[in-house]
């Protein structure tokens, strides 16, 4: 299909041309519509990239506990290449986990929450929730949203940035508009008894059932996702935040790799939850970026 025109038919080739970073052989077409010229490569995961060598090495490496500064340095490049990489590659893994929820079967049991986080500074937390299919683990979806501070840093917090208006009913809105094309009308969904959850399942999953269990405080040292608890409800969820805070490191309990922008923390949150997927399905095919399958 032509780039310029959208045209399917009337495009004919025109040579070809060795590309300098591989010396790839890369077909040319022309458009006798719009008379305008591209190539094979126009529509491909590394069009205009010049070190396309450590795409995938660079996609195993952010999701496993490295920071970017830490990642540019592993592959020797400036760390503008790998901020590059991760918008590239956060929109690639948002736009499957788009596709995977459309054609994989309903879903009927899920478990959703939040986990808490922040921009930049403490004082600029946010809110990101995450829904999960019970007993496969895999992330269906996910969101996130300003909050204000808590306890003894609100009044910091206002000081100095202001009173920041919550998003934390606009994530949860868009969580649930996420998860309406891959569950079940008759599913079960577990959460914590947060009051606003109840509101929000009327509203989205009507003839579906709410099971909210207690929450427990999590545990001062070590992965705080993992309840301190005999038998935890919420296993499954409570399991894959806290491997999110093990391999994002900006998710990290003590880390000065922060999140400086909000739209970037939700590029690398989608990477690692493509990349979770995947791992999961590893028995399947490796966990690689530009191969998808449902």
């Amino acid at each position: 299909m032509c780039p310029t025109c959208k045209n399917e038919f009337h495009l004919i080739k025109r040579g070809f041309y060795r590309r300098p970073s591989d010396q790839k052989k890369v077909q040319r077409y022309f458009c006798k519509s719009c008379k305008k010229s591209f190539s094979e490569q126009t529509y491909a995961m590394d069009f205009r990239q010049q070190k396309r060598w450590f795409n995938q090495s660079c996609f195993l490496t952010l999701c496993s506990g490295v920071s970017q500064r830490r990642t540019a340095y592993i592959f020797q490049v400036v760390p503008r290449t790998i901020a590059r990489r991760v918008k590239k590659f956060g929109e690639i893994c948002e736009k499957n986990l788009s596709e995977y929820r459309e054609i994989r079967a309903k879903v009927h049991e899920v478990e959703f929450d939040e986990m808490e986080s922040f921009i930049h500074s403490k004082l600029k937390p946010v809110t990101i929730p995450i829904a999960v299919e019970k007993g496969t683990r895999k992330v269906l979806a996910l969101a996130i949203g300003n909050i204000g501070a808590k306890g003894h840093l609100k009044h910091l917090s206002i000081q100095k940035y202001g009173r920041r208006p919550s998003e934390r009913l606009f994530a949860l809105k868009n969580l649930a508009k996420s998860l309406q094309t891959c569950v079940a009308t008759d599913a079960r969904l577990s959460s914590d008894k947060c009051p606003l959850y109840p509101n929000l399942i009327r509203n989205y999953f009507p003839t579906a059932s709410h099971y909210t269990c207690k929450g427990a405080r999590g545990a001062v040292v070590g992965l705080g996702e993992l309840k301190k608890t005999v038998f935890d409800p919420i296993f499954t969820l409570n399991h894959t935040y806290a491997m999110f805070r093990d391999n994002l490191k900006t998710l990290s309990r003590r880390t000065w790799a922060t999140a400086k922008r909000k739209d970037r923390l939700l590029l690398l949150l989608n990477i690692y939850a493509w990349f979770h997927n995947l791992w999961l399905d590893r028995h399947v095919a490796k966990p690689r970026l530009d191969v998808y399958y449902g």
